[in-house]
């Protein structure tokens, strides 16, 4: 009976190791299952941040898309004043470069609807909403709609374009025409030459004033209303010189000396030079009275209308 003590001793000993060891496996099952928890978690958070890092990756190559597409439309309208107003470049010519900038313009837009198509289907798959993404998106969405919009209506004026440059031309083209006329009128003066029976004849001029019927004391002077279809044209700025046939006996109406020479030449010539065409020309009718008859030229060193 004395061993009965140690042998209870003994068992209640052993029952301890076995509630212990019990014990120790819970809390290895235990801290197991908080590792495997976390190994998931981090594993998500992982996928989540690679997730949001593509998406946004992503909507930030379609806002530097959506930027230089900006840019390119700018381009393009610059591009399309310049070209109206160069009068080189045909109607034709002008809608199809522009057109072609349009035609780029229009793929890069397809490839971004493309593009965003494929991240709204990615934010719809996605098992939890970031709200921030998909405000994103839809505003991307907002934005390349309006890039649409805006290059329908510029493809709408590059079609018009040919009938607007063709009017803009036919402006341009008369006012040309006006300032071409007014400049021709501005510039041209009128002489004639020949002798003073000749153009006594021909009533361009006749004698004026004197006594005993005009025999004595009267002067030559030109005559009212004259036929101008017997003058001929020249450039009051650029023809300088008049060669006549024979000696100038006078012009008129008169000028000041001031304003020309006459010279007479060996070969029985003369030659009239302006030497102030602005003050020469404040009449723009010349007549050049000669002791013979003949023919009168431009010197070939001027030119003017003929």
């Amino acid at each position: 009976m004395k061993f009965l003590p140690l042998v209870v001793l003994l068992a209640i000993v052993a029952m301890g190791c076995n509630n212990h060891e019990q014990e120790v496996q819970q809390q290895n099952a235990a801290l197991q299952a908080l590792q495997n928890t976390n190994s998931k978690l981090n594993q998500d958070i992982a996928a989540r941040d690679e997730y949001v890092t593509k998406v946004t990756d992503s909507i930030n190559a379609l806002y530097v898309s959506m930027e230089d597409l900006r840019t390119r439309e700018n381009a393009l309208l610059k591009e399309k004043s310049q070209l109206e107003s160069n009068k080189n470049v045909s109607a034709e010519e002008l809608r199809t470069r522009l057109f072609d900038r349009v035609s780029l313009i229009r793929k890069t837009l397809a490839d971004n609807h493309k593009r965003i198509r494929n991240l709204q289907a990615r934010l719809s798959e996605s098992k939890k909403q970031y709200a921030g993404l998909q405000q994103m998106v839809d505003n991307l969405q907002k934005t390349i709609s309006e890039r649409d919009q805006n290059i329908a209506e510029l493809s709408k004026r590059i079609e018009g374009l040919e009938s607007d440059v063709q009017q803009k031309n036919l402006v341009i083209n008369q006012k040309d025409s006006v300032i071409g006329v007014q400049q021709n009128t501005i510039t041209t003066a009128y002489y004639i030459t020949g002798t003073h029976d000749e153009l006594e004849k021909m009533g361009i001029i006749g004698k004026q004033g004197g006594f005993l019927w005009g025999l004595l004391g009267s002067t030559t002077q030109m005559a009212s209303g004259f036929d101008v279809s017997h003058f001929k044209p020249i450039n009051r700025t650029e023809s300088k010189t008049i060669q006549v046939d024979g000696k100038i006996d006078e012009i008129l109406p008169k000028r000041n000396v001031q304003f020309y020479q006459m010279e007479k030449l060996p070969s029985d010539k003369s030659t009239l030079t302006i030497s102030d065409p602005e003050n020469f020309w404040k009449d723009k009718y010349l007549v050049i009275v000669t002791d013979r008859a003949g023919s009168s030229s431009l010197s070939e060193n001027s030119t003017g209308n003929r």
